[in-house]
């Protein structure tokens, strides 16, 4: 008979879209309980709380007092990811926040820093490293079923369409546009393949193109070169629906993976040969359907049951690498936000 595992008793801050997905999540895993949740306003605290049975809604400071309350899931727009992520540790709580982990490469050092500081677990929700079908298709690339990786193609946009340009994509106090938004998904995924940083990252993005307006990133491509001549080429975007797939081509073969942000198919093509595998999402809850964010609970749980201040799948190392790139693409692209007191130096 296995041993009680310790009950993990969560708080959520923040009532977003993200949360509904992210509770179903949840929901399938054992040994944790969501005590309570915060959000800017009372009514929208209140209306998670009602909808998902949460025993209370309350405010942010009153959230991170309660001392039952083990860990905080951050899902609120990013630019508050690093100041509540940064009370919510010195408060002695673990973190969980949403990607992309800060805005910025400066931001996310000064979290890591203070995750060290204050003994505390801190890590970037890529939900994505976590799939079981993620796991098979590095291990596809391990056993070298496709050679050796040359190149990465991988889109991820959509068409938000707003009634007046509001909105937390179109607005560049929140941190807005593409990248940040979505284009993570590509970079994070160019890290899982190829285990490295590229040496070097360029690419465009458009602005300013139709009646709204918009002052962040549209739509962008952009390419990284790495030391052995790799290169990943990506778009993003949230104006121009796209494909979300990924392909991964090797000096043998290539793999074909739909929705890569959620892996749960892949394709093997080798010559004339095509070799299907899936690992769908287990559900373990009757009427819930969770598209995957029970893996990342659960290893997040393990973590903190295990004492670990940083994931060993999602270090901050690379958290920090996919945020100097994004650094690095903003500068070519002059967008600055006007919260930012400057960029990355990096």
């Amino acid at each position: 008979m296995e041993p009680k595992k310790k009950i993990i008793r969560w708080g959520i801050l923040g009532a977003g879209s993200i949360l509904n997905r992210w509770i179903k999540g949840a929901m399938q895993v054992k040994d944790m309980e969501i005590a309570a949740v915060a959000s800017r306003t009372m009514e929208s605290a209140e209306a998670v709380a009602k909808q998902y049975g949460i025993p209370e809604a309350t405010s942010y400071e009153e959230l991170l007092s309660r001392e039952e309350i083990d860990a905080v899931y951050i899902a609120v727009p990013h630019s508050v990811h690093k100041d509540l992520a940064l009370q919510a540790m010195k408060a002695g709580k673990h973190v969980l926040v949403e990607k992309p982990a800060a805005v910025n490469a400066a931001e996310f050092e000064e979290m890591a820093a203070c995750a060290e500081q204050q003994n505390v677990f801190l890590m970037e929700a890529v939900w994505s490293r976590f799939f079981p079908m993620a796991e098979r298709i590095c291990q596809c690339l391990e056993q070298g079923q496709i050679g050796q990786v040359r190149a990465i193609h991988s889109a991820f946009s959509f068409r938000a369409e707003p009634q007046d340009g509001s909105g937390r994509l179109f607005d560049p106090n929140r941190a807005g546009g593409g990248l940040l938004d979505v284009g993570v998904y590509n970079l994070h995924f160019a890290d899982m393949i190829l285990n490295k940083e590229p040496v070097r990252i360029t690419g465009l993005a458009s602005f300013d193109t139709d009646e709204l307006h918009l002052k962040v990133d549209e739509q962008a491509s952009y390419i990284s070169l790495y030391d052995k001549g790799e290169l990943a080429v990506m778009t993003s975007g949230i104006r121009t629906e796209m494909p979300d797939t990924a392909c991964i081509y090797g000096t043998d073969g290539y793999l074909v993976v739909p929705h890569f942000w959620k892996p749960t198919q892949m394709e093997i093509h080798l010559g004339e040969k095509v070799y299907r595998e899936e690992r769908m999402v287990e559900q373990n809850v009757s009427g819930i359907q969770d598209e995957g964010f029970q893996y990342e609970i659960r290893h997040v749980n393990e973590c903190i049951r295990n004492g670990r201040i940083e994931s060993p799948v999602m270090i901050w190392k690379k958290s920090l690498s996919v945020l100097r790139q994004c650094d690095s693409l903003r500068r070519e692209w002059n967008l600055r936000y006007p919260f930012e007191e400057e960029f990355s130096k990096h």
